[in-house]
């Protein structure tokens, strides 16, 4: 059975007092003594009204709870990050309230508009496009609406972001496939609105830069056009049979994932063709999922400090959430380490 809301006309009734009083007591306003405010609290506690919270978060103007936007849930990678956003918003005394856009701008707006009007403190996005919203974000900030990007960001915006070294990322990819010998490298992307993604960008851009300084020519970046859709092991088995059996068996012995799910995809269709891995063709993979380390064969990849960008994103939410009625505090774009774990997909 579900149990009856008890509001303030119920405690009211318990005390013999007026609404008003009730009002005045629950929300700490002084217009009623200390104690009558006490024996409000208690009522209000043993009605199962829970006071405390709601007394404490309206006085501080503050609903206890943080705004998550995330792309999806389909990987390891996001629980992690999540991991990093809840531990370090519980040390705030704060809880967080989690949506997905799977990568769709229009709910990414939204679910914003709903997590705003659930009176959430503050914002942690990961964005779905690095344009589509921009102008909606603008208007966030112009209202002062708080928020921080993870993973990625949005060019041009003067706002707070943390996220992996992609760049580096990139780089480290490809100067092990260089290191391996490899002369002719695939990079398997995910769809164009991904693609367009800061983050995938500078991996791009990471890669194309040790095969640049090793005289090589740049990737051959390989993914079809198709907008809007959500990458994953399929996507990029797919494309890479596709790409084979259009003749290009012997058109690269090297390939970068720009996430590992595509590089479990890449690797049952490199095998389906008869290419040994890593024999035939090196792999090397971006995030470090969990599954990566019991592949077959296991899976060389770059590591993200997963839960140190979740921590560092509520961090910098905090630093913004209290900061004051001075001069508001510059804003940080923090770009942490990646690593380079080799396993025996190279």
């Amino acid at each position: 059975m579900r149990r009856k809301t008890v509001d303030m006309d119920a405690i009211a009734k318990e005390l013999g007092c007026s609404k008003t009083t009730v009002h005045y007591a629950l929300r700490n306003t002084g217009r009623v003594s200390d104690g009558m405010r006490q024996r409000v609290l208690e009522a209000a506690e043993g009605l199962g009204y829970r006071p405390n919270l709601i007394a404490r978060s309206l006085r501080a103007q503050r609903s206890a709870t943080l705004g998550v936007v995330v792309i999806g849930l389909a990987s390891s990678y996001y629980a992690h990050v999540l991991e990093g956003i809840d531990t370090a918003a519980q040390q705030h005394e704060h809880s967080m309230l989690l949506v997905c856009s799977y990568g769709d701008p229009v709910k990414e707006r939204e679910h914003i508009r709903l997590l705003l009007d659930k009176g959430v403190d503050g914002l942690i996005v990961m964005p779905a496009d690095p344009e589509a919203n921009s102008e909606f974000y603008t208007r966030l900030t112009d209202e002062g609406t708080q928020f921080v990007f993870v993973d990625r960001h949005v060019p041009g915006m003067n706002a707070d972001s943390v996220a992996t070294d992609n760049l580096m990322g990139g780089y480290l990819a490809g100067r092990h496939l260089v290191q391996s010998g490899r002369k002719r490298v695939l990079v398997v992307t995910t769809t164009s609105r991904e693609r367009r993604s800061t983050s995938v960008q500078a991996r791009l851009n990471g890669c194309n830069q040790a095969l640049q300084e090793a005289g090589l020519e740049a990737a051959l970046v390989l993914g079809p056009n198709v907008p809007d859709r959500f990458p994953d092991e399929q996507f990029a088995y797919q494309a890479v049979r596709e790409h084979l059996l259009a003749g290009a068996a012997g058109g690269f012995d090297g390939v970068f994932a720009v996430h590992d799910g595509l590089a479990y995809g890449t690797i049952e269709a490199l095998t389906e063709a008869g290419l040994r891995v890593p024999e035939d063709v090196s792999v090397v993979g971006f995030d470090d999922q969990d599954p990566s380390a019991y592949f077959h064969p296991p899976l060389t990849t770059i590591r993200q400090p997963t839960r140190e960008i979740g921590g560092e994103a509520v961090r910098l939410l905090f630093r913004r959430l209290e900061e004051g009625d001075g001069a508001p505090l510059p804003r940080q774009r923090l770009s942490l380490e990646p690593a380079l774990v080799v396993r025996k997909s190279s």
